[in-house]
């Protein structure tokens, strides 16, 4: 009778409180910076000739770092996820498919294949995308990812089909541009990252409204010299965020 009641008793005490959203953006953001020191050194691999092994094996230690830690956070978070999240049935599964993308990106780079192992990159970081979107989370560095996918496929737009493809792009580019500016800034004001980030996305922005003015203008060389900067340009606000 008295182990029942022991038991009733522990059955009835409280869950334990839900982290925090910051808790957790903070300990995916320490993972995120190690994967993306990985992805800098996957993306030069990837359009290399021969395989660099020694930038070979510094991508797999990272990897092997990283994956180390997301084996914490799913332990940590998998069954007891922020509020935010309380909702999505899919959290632990989310967690999982991002092990699972580094899974892929170490296998790919292990045989050599650094594209492939890069485009495994895109393709888990993406999935952080999906859901803060999906949860109705807004993130100036999604906004930005949004955004770095479009400059991208715009100067490879550039290069095929020239200003007239660019043209029919420009609208939605710029419309991508826009919401990196309204998003919620990723610092609150006293924050020694908040100026640098500040200044890097009025860069970005004035770039693209150069690259606008240039389009409208049939500015050929301007267009292929403002995007062909765009990726570092975005990159730049991009890094400070995350």
């Amino acid at each position: 009778m008295f182990g029942l009641m022991a038991g009733m008793a522990l059955s009835g005490e409280p869950a334990a409180a839900p982290p925090s959203l910051a808790a957790f953006d903070e300990d995916v953001a320490v993972c995120r910076r190690v994967v993306r020191e990985y992805c800098a050194i996957v993306q030069k691999l990837a359009t290399a000739q021969t395989v660099d092994k020694d930038q070979q094996a510094v991508g797999l230690r990272l990897l092997a770092d990283a994956r180390k830690q997301w084996a914490e956070i799913q332990a940590k978070y998998g069954e007891n996820p922020p509020a935010e999240y309380a909702k999505d049935k899919t959290f632990k599964a989310r967690l999982r498919d991002f092990a699972n993308a580094m899974e892929d990106m170490e296998r790919a780079l292990a045989a050599g294949d650094a594209r492939r192992s890069f485009q495994a990159c895109g393709f888990g970081c993406g999935l952080f995308v999906s859901m803060h979107e999906q949860n109705g989370l807004n993130y100036a560095l999604d906004k930005l990812f949004h955004l770095r996918a479009d400059i991208k496929t715009t100067e490879a737009v550039m290069k095929t089909q020239g200003l007239a493809g660019v043209r029919q792009r420009m609208a939605a580019l710029l419309q991508k541009r826009d919401a990196v500016l309204l998003a919620p800034p990723p610092f609150e004001v006293g924050n020694p990252k908040a100026e640098a980030y500040t200044a890097a996305v009025e860069d970005l922005s004035r770039a693209l409204d150069r690259l606008a003015l240039a389009v409208a203008a049939g500015d050929t060389k301007q267009v292929e010299e403002i995007l062909a900067n765009g990726l570092a340009l975005v990159n730049k606000p991009y890094g400070i965020a995350l």
